[in-house]
């Protein structure tokens, strides 16, 4: 059995605790992606219910009209936003950044 020098020891200790800092920022990661995903799920819902609401609204004014000319379709206004694929996208990045700089940061402060 090798026994180890108290700067190899140092060096594995230090080691263990950036192995541990990394998971950490992959657990969080994965709980923000989770989180997104939930959200995406919801917003997808609504969504299908608002499609759902627009037809029958459409199948109402249809009906109303005697199915006479042109239908009228209803289409729900569209937004010129970021899409939330793209914005869990940009805040998983910049926690990831904000983890970065606080991990550098805190190398500093302990030199």
């Amino acid at each position: 059995m090798k026994i180890r020098s108290e700067e190899e020891i140092q060096q594995l200790v230090d080691a263990l605790h950036e192995a541990q800092k990394e998971a950490d920022k992959w657990r969080t990661g994965a709980e923000i992606y989770q989180s997104q995903a939930t959200e995406l799920q919801e917003t997808m819902q609504l969504m299908a219910e608002e499609n759902e609401r627009l037809r029958q609204e459409n199948e109402q004014l249809h009906q109303a009209t005697g199915g006479q000319g042109k239908s009228v379709v209803l289409k729900p206004a569209q937004k010129p936003e970021v899409s939330r694929q793209e914005l869990a996208h940009h805040e998983i990045i910049e926690d990831a950044l904000i983890n970065k700089i606080q991990q550098l940061e805190q190398i500093l402060a302990n030199r």
